[in-house]
């Protein structure tokens, strides 16, 4: 990542608002397809907050994020929790192949990693996916680049088995099985 990206990221999440992280609703939503127990892996986690939602259901979880402004708050939030908050740069270290039961990726689009992804869950892994898709509305990146073509999160990860897809107009969550 860029200095200038890096720079933009750590000011975002230093001046953010101290209300407590929220998790996805997709992933709240589907919350009883998560295991009992096991690893999970929120990654490039923002504020954290479905990193923090995934630790309080009892999976040791992981949260990378290249912002080390971001990671201090979250390791702050996490006391007494099983969420180890970790700052590293996710496209040039993946998490390595089956190490994952969960992966929660959340508003951070990088295609290259898909694969890695996908490697990285246990048999029977799940992985949550949602990001912003189709043109700019208002929210979420300008740049097409880091946003998802309408219909391109279902067909993502073809090594894996969707389970759940939905799609508005500027939003795609997915839930994939391996």
């Amino acid at each position: 990542m860029t200095d200038d990206r890096h720079a933009h990221w750590q000011a975002c999440y230093a001046e953010a608002a101290p209300t407590a992280p929220e998790a996805l609703p997709f992933l709240i939503a589907h919350a009883q397809e998560l295991p009992a127990s096991g690893r999970a892996l929120d990654l490039a986690c923002g504020r954290g907050g479905n990193a923090l939602f995934l630790a309080r259901r009892g999976l040791r979880t992981a949260a990378w994020d290249y912002a080390a402004s971001a990671v201090a708050g979250l390791a702050r939030a996490a006391t007494g929790l099983p969420l180890q908050a970790e700052c590293r740069d996710v496209i040039a270290q993946p998490p390595a192949p089956e190490s994952f039961d969960v992966i929660v990726v959340a508003h951070f689009l990088h295609r290259p990693l898909f694969p890695f992804l996908a490697a990285a869950l246990r048999p029977g892994g799940l992985l949550f996916y949602e990001t912003w898709c189709g043109p700019y509305a208002g929210r979420g990146p300008r740049n097409p680049a880091f946003r998802l073509a309408p219909g391109e999160l279902a067909s993502a990860f073809p090594m894996l088995t969707l389970s759940q897809i939905q799609e508005d107009t500027d939003r795609a969550a997915a839930l994939w099985r391996r």
